[in-house]
């Protein structure tokens, strides 16, 4: 049995990273005798932290140098275990040895797949705060239970939920406008399926002129979803045929409730990839690098991982799945 008492988990704020993080944050919620803290500079995600990280404590991290060492000092020491997940940035491993808690925890399972979800359950086990995840079911780690019934179209017709949205300026993960147009396009023609775009307020604008781009009776298949709560995005996903999206906080949703999906991958490292069968990964195989990165690194590669992804590559993918 675990002697943690106090628990800091170093972690980014976004949708993808609480998802991923969520076996993890399940395994210490059901222990009530451990204190956990997320600390992180994400100050934009509020409501995620609400949904997905309580009852755990949630500490913003000032981004200025000084500031982040002047809250450490308050914590030197404080916690039992430090969990910074299999693939820690530099500044983060920093972080984390400066807050010198009783056990720093940063390690690759190589027995497991990079892919962040699976090494997370093998460090909750290793840490003894879970007894396994044998004949696990995904959509557990969530926390909420989910209407499979969430069917926005009138006669409940089979409907695909498209996110054309990215992260905001994460340009090697963001397929152009148009090539979502024209994908759209193809499934309103060649298929029976309606379409559901989900979005955030800051991608109403793009999906509004998605929509905009089609005729009155095209659009009539067409529904957008916009600002939901995130329970309800979920009960949308799982009462669809499938998804199609970036490598996005969507993308990690949608893999845990085992839905079929297309992904259309930029740089998103291996370890962002989750290699279910379920999923399925479009690269254009142009750039090797799975850099991570916001914006393409190389001068004149102008993110060629994601932009020379053709229309047809997404639509080979997506006849398959579906």
């Amino acid at each position: 049995m675990t002697t943690f008492k106090k628990i800091g988990i170093l972690w980014g704020g976004g949708l993808g990273d609480l998802l991923v993080l969520r076996p993890f944050l399940k395994a210490v919620h059901a222990k009530p005798e451990i204190d956990s803290y997320l600390l992180t500079t994400a100050t934009h995600s509020t409501e995620l932290f609400e949904e997905l990280c309580s009852p755990s404590k949630v500490i913003l991290l000032k981004r200025e140098g000084r500031h982040i060492l002047r809250q450490i000092r308050n914590w030197y020491g404080f916690f039992d275990l430090v969990y910074l997940g299999p693939y820690p940035t530099f500044k983060t491993r920093l972080l984390g040895d400066l807050i010198a808690p009783g056990k720093l925890w940063c390690r690759i399972n190589h027995t497991k797949s990079a892919f962040l979800l699976e090494q997370i359950c093998s460090d909750t086990i290793a840490l003894g705060l879970a007894d396994g995840y044998n004949n696990r079911v995904f959509s557990t780690f969530l926390p909420w239970n989910i209407s499979r019934t969430a069917n926005p179209f009138e006669n409940y017709e089979k409907f695909i939920v498209l996110h054309p949205g990215a992260k905001e300026k994460w340009e090697t993960t963001c397929w152009p406008i148009e090539n979502w147009k024209r994908l759209i396009q193809r499934i309103l023609e060649e298929t029976t399926f309606s379409i559901t775009i989900v979005g955030t307020v800051k991608e109403a604008s793009k999906i509004q002129m998605i929509c905009n781009s089609f005729s009155a009776s095209d659009r009539q298949r067409i529904k957008s979803y916009l600002s939901r709560p995130l329970k309800d995005i979920a009960s949308l996903i799982a009462s669809s045929t499938g998804v199609v999206c970036h490598n996005s906080g969507i993308l990690h949703l949608s893999t845990l409730l085992e839905m079929k999906t297309v992904c259309i991958t930029g740089s998103s490292a291996k370890y962002w990839r989750p290699d279910y069968p379920w999923v399925i990964n479009v690269t254009s195989d142009a750039c090797k690098l799975a850099c991570n990165k916001y914006r393409c690194p190389i001068p004149f590669y102008n993110a060629k991982c994601i932009a020379n992804i053709t229309v047809d590559d997404v639509w080979k993918k997506f006849v398959f799945s579906f």
